[in-house]
Formats: structure tokens, C-alpha cells, sequence
């Protein structure tokens, strides 16, 4: 795989914490921030990909309404299947 040097600036208490955690982790600094770039990248990708597929979906009219308040409810709750739409 090819890599690049990315250099830059972080608060002097978050390098200390990143620190710890690395000799926690038996890892390199470099490592952990690494992992953590990847693991944002992927988060906002997949992010991206489901607005996208979302968006699709209103644009073909295949999207049921759920009201708010069905939805509040169903968080309140122990139900596991997802109110239906209208």
C-alpha cells in the first residue's frame, strides 16, 4: 500500500492522551492516529452512501411517512420492529 506523511497540529493535552493510550495499546501514536483517520473516513463514506441511497429513494416516491411522534414513542419503548409508514 502505497502512504503519505501527513503532518499536523494537535492540542498539547490530546498528544499526551494519545500518548497514554498508544503505550496502553503497545502501539504507535502514528498507529492509533491512523486507525482513527480511517475509522472517520469510513463513518462519513458510509454516511454519504445512505443520504445517497435515501435521496434515491424519495426521488423514485418509494419513501413511507413515519410520524415523529410514532417514532418518539418507539424509542421510549422495547420494541424492536420500527413503526410502519403511511
Amino acid at each position: 500500500m502505497n502512504k503519505v506523511v501527513v503532518t499536523t497540529e494537535i492540542d498539547v493535552g490530546l498528544n499526551e492522551a494519545l500518548e497514554e493510550i498508544a503505550r496502553f495499546d503497545n502501539r504507535s501514536p502514528a498507529d492509533l492516529a491512523d486507525q482513527a483517520i480511517r475509522n472517520l473516513v469510513e463513518e462519513r463514506m458510509a454516511t454519504r452512501e445512505l443520504l445517497h441511497h435515501g435521496l434515491g429513494l424519495i426521488d423514485a416516491g418509494n419513501v413511507k411517512a413515519v410520524d415523529s411522534a410514532a417514532i418518539h414513542q418507539w424509542l421510549l419503548s422495547d420494541e424492536d420492529d420500527f413503526p410502519q409508514g403511511r
